[in-house]
């Protein structure tokens, strides 16, 4: 806004300094301290009447109106428009011109969520009349379509302004067996958010080989032990996860035997998610709900291993083949690593359900 401040022409009184038929008679000195006063007059006059003029809300508006403002941001770490899970992009944004003490709000944005919200001060940049701001992302791992936000607001200072960035989104890699790394370590990460057993790792070793079969099995996928950009991006999501066919049965087991999956329930959730192999065809595992009865510790003479029964013969055990596919003569095969763990998780007098 332009402030327009209209200036009035300055009156001041005449000072007159005729002489009267007196004054001819006047000496030289006294003459000259009768002009020195009508001079001081005139100053006291025109002081009087600028202080006025300075006191006028116009001028006073004019004087301290707020300083203009613009914002120009830039992204840095995100090659491409993308940015690697995990990582964090950073926001360097410069607001001009410079004006002490101001401060800048910048927003995270995923889609229309709001991820992080920081107040930000404003540094002079050196040599320029110019401020400066950074700000960096959390570590992102969720994906979506993210953006920075920055906003100073209107002061006494210096007027509003606002700039958005370019969009970046999140970049997943795919993963084999013998990969290692940070990508790994969120990757079991996720899995375990979804209850799918596997190790706190960096390497891409047997346990999330036998969790990504165990995932792949509930996502109807097919059952190998790789993992591509597509599970990565769905895990990332919060998404893959298995449902309870017994969501109020307490602390129990449940065994799916078309996906080929046991899981450990407790409290309506899911626990540990386990790749297993049922009965095989002409051996099949009997449905229903069962009560365990009996535990054996360590090998028995058929190598089973680690086992609790359930149904006459039919147990839960671990066993040294454990294939994609129903193979067994009618207990429930979970993987040699797992059995110990599952051995010890569940007490005689629990239910299991088996179930299609």
């Amino acid at each position: 806004m332009t402030t327009r401040l209209t200036l009035q022409p300055l009156r001041f009184p005449a000072i007159a300094l005729h002489a009267d038929a007196s004054s001819a008679h006047l000496g030289g000195s006294e003459r000259g301290r009768c002009r020195a006063t009508g001079r001081r007059r005139a100053r006291r006059v025109f002081l009087l009447a600028f202080a006025a003029l300075l006191a006028a809300p116009g001028f006073a508006q004019a004087q301290n109106a707020p300083a203009p403002a613009t914002i120009t941001v830039r992204v840095e770490g995100a090659s491409g428009g993308n940015v690697d899970v995990g990582r964090r992009a950073r926001l360097v944004g410069i607001l001009r011109p410079f004006v002490a003490r101001q401060e800048v709000v910048v927003l995270v944005k995923r889609g229309r969520t709001t991820v992080s919200r920081v107040l930000l001060p404003v540094e002079r940049v050196a040599g320029r009349n110019a401020g400066r701001f950074e700000a960096r992302t959390p570590h992102l791992i969720r994906p979506g379509s993210h953006r920075f936000i920055a906003f100073h607001a209107r002061n006494a200072q210096q007027h509003a302004a606002r700039a958005q960035s370019s969009r970046f989104s999140i970049s997943y890699p795919n993963l084999d067996p013998g990969d290692r790394g940070h990508a790994v370590s969120i990757f079991n990460d996720l899995l375990a958010r979804q209850r799918y057993y596997t190790a706190h790792s960096r390497l891409y070793g047997g346990a999330t080989m036998r969790a990504v079969m165990a995932f792949r099995k509930v996502n109807g996928m097919r059952r190998t032990y790789d993992a591509n950009r597509p599970i990565f991006r769905r895990l990332a999501a919060g998404r893959g996860g298995l449902q309870l066919a017994r969501p109020r049965a307490g602390r129990h087991v449940e065994v799916d035997v078309s996906r080929q999956v046991m899981v450990l329930a407790a409290r309506g959730k899911p626990v540990h998610v386990f790749h297993v192999s049922t009965g095989a065809p002409a051996t099949p595992s009997d449905r229903g709900m069962f009560r365990f009865y009996r535990r054996q510790p360590g090998y028995n003479s058929l190598g089973m291993y680690y086992s609790v029964y359930y149904n006459r013969g039919e147990a839960i055990h671990g066993y040294r083949s454990v294939p994609a596919y129903p193979a067994s003569h009618g207990c429930v095969r979970n993987p040699i690593p797992n059995s110990r763990f599952i051995y010890n998780w569940v007490r005689l007098g629990m239910r299991i359900y088996v179930h299609r």
